[in-house]
């Protein structure tokens, strides 16, 4: 889930090509309802959204699914680490990032597998 259109369209052809299915939503209460219509294995998410924060987001994904890891992508990761805010997240990924970055996230999130 990320709010800017371009960047996730980017995200979701590179996770499609390397395999995955990808649903996108535009804003925290459509993914929490995308959420509940099935298993999600991941869930990507921008720290600005409309109608709740990536951390507002996350704390809900993790109050209903613990184990649905949750990557936070953020223009805002020094201040989002130095408020010591990143509990319900699995992964924060600083922007401007590279598909490698995110690659490189997907792997440690998921260990043995070609992300």
């Amino acid at each position: 889930m990320e709010d800017d259109f371009v960047l996730a369209q980017t995200i979701r052809v590179a996770l499609t090509v390397a395999g995955h299915q990808v649903e996108i939503a535009g804003d925290g209460e459509k993914a929490l309802a995308l959420l509940e219509t099935g298993d999600r294995d991941l869930v990507i998410t921008d720290f600005k959204l409309p109608k709740m924060d990536g951390l507002e987001l996350a704390q809900a994904i993790k109050e209903r699914v613990p184990s649905c890891p949750i990557v936070l992508i953020t223009a805002y990761a020094e201040a989002v680490l130095a408020a010591g805010k990143v509990t319900n997240v699995d992964y924060l990924l600083g922007k401007p990032f590279s598909m490698g970055q995110m690659h490189g996230a997907l792997t440690k999130i998921f260990p043995g597998s070609s992300a």
